[in-house]
């Protein structure tokens, strides 16, 4: 609790000196804040994608979501220690660039910006196919439009417009997730009235629990990452939190056993309904979906009408959180002139308007993409979100390190909320991390061929900007946290050493 005190002490002494128009607004609940963290994580790729990762290893696919989910909730545990000593605009890009320097945390931010800018694109746009469900006339690029004013707007006129929308988005995607469970559960048992039961035979048969052995469990953990994606959400919501120190630790905890439960019990669920390799041969349409297969066999009428509703809440809310998360990574970057400066204003209610319209700017290339080459479009957008989502761990890892290093070698103390086992933890998470992106090599080919040039511009986009526009230094948020401390002594009418 005393570490959330000195940092948030900081924070404000220095947002003092902030101008009043590039100032975010504390507007997000505990439950918000939560909520946001579980936005990127819980979408279609659970809905609709599993059934490509079940492909890699039928029913031990289990046990590869329990390996992703592994090192992602490693990842958003260090990202709870470091936001809540430092809860500032930009969330690890901001704290990567005080520990790794101005290059670092460049690539950090533009990185993370650009994967949630790819993500909301492909997801506004997989909404609009949704709707095609119930309106087949219905262009895609109408509803593409359609749906991307809707989540602009929240996104627009308040960070608690955006709060309260994402959370009950959420809500929704939660309560069906348990419904599924629930349902399938008692269908597998027989305690559905006039269905027999299924029992669990689906896990054994057809070439066993682990038809694809111990390599296939691996290729599936790789593929499994992506459904990952957008659990960095919960530290950019921390400049904008109420109370941060708690709020965020909170946030990352409940994630904890909120994912377990969701991935590994619905997967679970879905291997025993059907046999894996029904699953595996689904094509990603709503009628196919594993989860309008639970609801069918339990008795609901109009399973896929019911699912489809449930798809479009999951997009959109997908949707909402990576806009916002991507709208802040890009004011904080047009705060320190890495961004346009327009980017850096921010309204009368807190929200920073200019980097929400810059971010659109996925929404317009994703539609005019799907519609060029619908195939091909998406398969780019899944590599470079893969892709990013790989590069922001690696950061937020090896951040975490210098953290922990640099801030015990100033003498201060430990945050109260840590990653255990550090630094081994995070020496396997970078490990398990590059194993990833050279098993996409044969996996996913699109991720290398998109990759090294991506990287390339970023690194070369740098140099650009160094060269053209005086940068101000990163902040130095161990003196910023020194100072914090001393004030709070201070007003406690302690002794300060000089």
């Amino acid at each position: 609790m005393g570490t959330h005190r000195f940092s948030v002490r900081a924070h404000r002494t220095l947002s003092a000196m902030a101008t009043t128009n590039t100032r975010l607004k504390h507007g997000l609940t505990s439950g918000q804040v939560a909520m946001i963290g579980l936005s990127g994580a819980l979408g279609t790729g659970l809905f609709l994608g599993s059934g490509s990762v079940i492909a890699y290893a039928g029913p031990a696919t289990v046990i590869s979501y329990m390996l992703a989910g592994t090192l992602a909730l490693a990842v958003v545990w260090a990202l709870a220690e470091m936001v809540t000593v430092h809860p500032v605009p930009g969330g690890h890009g901001t704290v990567a660039a005080a520990y790794l320097g101005r290059f670092g945390g460049f690539v950090a931010r533009w990185n993370f910006a650009l994967t949630m800018v790819t993500a909301v694109g492909a997801e506004v746009t997989a909404t609009a196919t949704y709707l095609r469900f119930w309106f087949p006339s219905l262009p895609i690029w109408l509803g593409t439009v359609l749906c991307s004013v809707v989540i602009g707007a929240l996104n627009i006129f308040s960070v608690h417009l955006y709060g309260s929308s994402e959370y009950w988005f959420s809500m929704i995607k939660v309560v069906a997730i348990l419904a599924f469970i629930v349902l399938g559960i008692a269908v597998v048992f027989g305690a559905v009235p006039g269905v027999e039961a299924i029992g669990i035979t689906n896990l054994t048969e057809h070439g066993g629990f682990f038809p694809r052995g111990g390599v296939g469990v691996l290729a599936a953990a790789c593929m499994a990452v992506f459904a990952f994606g957008g659990i960095e959400n919960v530290s950019v919501g921390a400049a904008e939190s109420e109370h941060p120190g708690r709020d965020v630790p909170r946030a990352a905890s409940a994630m904890i056993w909120r994912l377990l439960i969701f991935y590994v019990g619905a997967v679970l669920v879905v291997l025993m309904l059907q046999p894996w390799t029904t699953t595996a041969a689904s094509n990603g349409t709503v009628e196919e979906s594993p989860f309008v297969a639970a609801l069918a066999l339990s008795g609901v009428r109009g399973a896929s009408h019911v699912m489809n509703a449930v798809l479009i809440v999951a997009a959109l809310s997908a949707a909402n959180g990576c806009l916002y998360s991507s709208s802040r990574m890009i004011h904080a970057l047009a705060v320190d002139r890495e961004a346009p400066r327009f980017a850096g204003r921010t309204a009368a209610n807190g929200s920073p308007r200019g980097a929400v319209l810059l971010a659109m700017v996925g929404m317009v290339v994703a539609a005019v993409l799907s519609l060029v080459s619908p195939g091909q479009a998406f398969m780019w957008l899944y590599g470079m979100a893969t892709l990013g989502i790989l590069v922001t761990w690696t950061i937020i890892m090896l951040t975490h390190l210098a953290f922990r290093r640099k801030r015990a070698a100033a003498g201060l103390p430990p945050a109260a909320h840590r990653l255990l086992w550090s630094p081994v933890t995070e020496i396997v998470c970078l490990v398990a991390v590059v194993a990833i992106f050279i098993a996409q090599l044969w996996l996913m080919p699109i991720v290398w061929y998109a990759g090294i040039p991506y990287i390339l511009t970023l690194s070369l986009a740098y140099c650009v900007l160094r060269r053209v526009r005086q940068l101000p230094p990163p902040r130095d948020l161990l003196t910023e946290e020194r100072a914090g401390r001393a004030e709070e002594r201070a007003g406690r009418g302690e002794y300060v050493h000089k």
